[in-house]
């Protein structure tokens, strides 16, 4: 038997919205909500035909906003990640150099004087 949920009309505007301005997708909303993403799609269109008022509208751009700081924010933790191994990949690098004595042209230069 199929459980059957009545929603508010408040609810599926606020929600057909949502996937209307590409915050979130309907898999997102689905998995978030317990609702097949078929009944998201007539939410959304239900939705279009509607005029949205300013204050719906601010709220959609600050999510949007949101959403675009958030996936900066999430850019620049990586790559201060990625930056933060590579140098200390470096260090460890440096310090095998030091320790083993690397062969460059000086430090061959420098063998051969002190043999002679």
């Amino acid at each position: 038997m199929i459980k059957r949920t009545k929603y508010t009309e408040e609810f599926k505007r606020k929600i057909g919205l949502e996937l209307l301005s590409g915050i979130t997708t309907a898999g997102e909303i689905s998995k978030r909500e317990s609702i097949s993403a078929t009944t998201l799609y007539k939410w959304r269109d239900m939705v279009e035909g509607i005029s949205v008022t300013p204050d719906e509208r601010e709220i959609i751009e600050m999510r949007k906003r949101l959403k675009e700081l958030e996936e900066t924010v999430s850019d620049q933790a990586l790559q201060i990640h990625i930056l933060k191994k590579t140098q200390k990949i470096m260090e460890q690098l440096k310090r095998q150099e030091r320790l083993s004595g690397s062969i460059s042209p000086l430090t061959l230069e420098s063998k051969k004087a002190v043999k002679y």
